[in-house]
């Protein structure tokens, strides 16, 4: 006996079409799995290491790629004369805020440092950074905004630099932009502030089976409907 298989046509047209959307949907999210494993272990190595005590291994940390986002620091800073604090969209429980966003500058490097957060329609004042600082580095991701700044009125929806739209580091000359720092202005001792790392949920294992266990049930179904209509078996 030797296997036969006649394939309707249509039906195996529109399930080539169907099957290669999972098996891509299951690729990509295996992908994801992958690329939000690496981001979690290397946010978590960071977060545990010890305290920065210069901007010198901050810059040290940034140019040999070592884990840099959520790393805590201890600085001295001064702020740089600023028309007014930039003001960051912040989202809070029940409730939507400003975070204030000032340039500063320590050892010669220039960066903006993320200050207080004030509510829609106060005025954007800030104490001027002179002395120790403490908080987290936050890397500025490569990224586009989902919902658009409006820096007429001084409002931006995100850090992510748009060089097609605005640039962040053209408002203070040789701002480094690439990441800045998120001041915890109560504490000014790097060691004692708490081991901080952000809530991100790793779904994608699940998702990935998920397409692919589909794509297992259409193959499945498919040659069902053949076998029904005496198109697969033996002869």
């Amino acid at each position: 006996m030797r296997p036969f298989f006649k394939p309707l046509p249509g039906l195996t047209f529109i399930t080539l079409i169907l099957l290669s959307v999972l098996l891509w949907l299951g690729t990509w999210q295996y992908q994801r799995l992958g690329w939000k494993t690496v981001l979690l272990a290397e946010i978590d190595a960071a977060a545990n290491s010890a305290p920065l005590t210069s901007m010198a291994q901050i810059r040290d940390a940034l140019a040999d790629g070592s884990p840099l986002d959520f790393r805590r620091f201890e600085i001295d800073a001064r702020s740089i004369p600023f028309e007014t604090p930039l003001r960051v969209y912040t989202p809070r429980e029940m409730d939507f805020g400003w975070r204030l966003f000032s340039p500063i500058e320590s050892e010669g490097s220039k960066v903006f440092a993320a200050l207080n957060i004030i509510g829609d329609g106060d005025e954007p004042v800030t104490q001027p950074v002179s002395g120790m600082i403490a908080g987290y580095v936050r890397i500025a991701r490569d990224g586009k905004h989902r919902t658009k700044s409006t820096p007429e009125q001084n409002r931006w929806f995100g850090f992510n630099p748009m060089p097609e739209t605005h640039d962040w580091g053209a408002k203070v000359p040789d701002l480094d932009t690439r990441y800045y720092l998120d001041v915890v202005s109560e504490i000014n001792t790097g060691a004692d502030l708490p081991v901080k790392t952000p809530e991100i949920r790793n779904n994608h294992f699940e998702y990935m089976l998920t397409w692919y266990s589909l794509a297992l049930i259409l193959l499945v179904y498919y040659l069902l409907i053949h076998r029904r209509e005496g198109r697969v078996g033996w002869s």
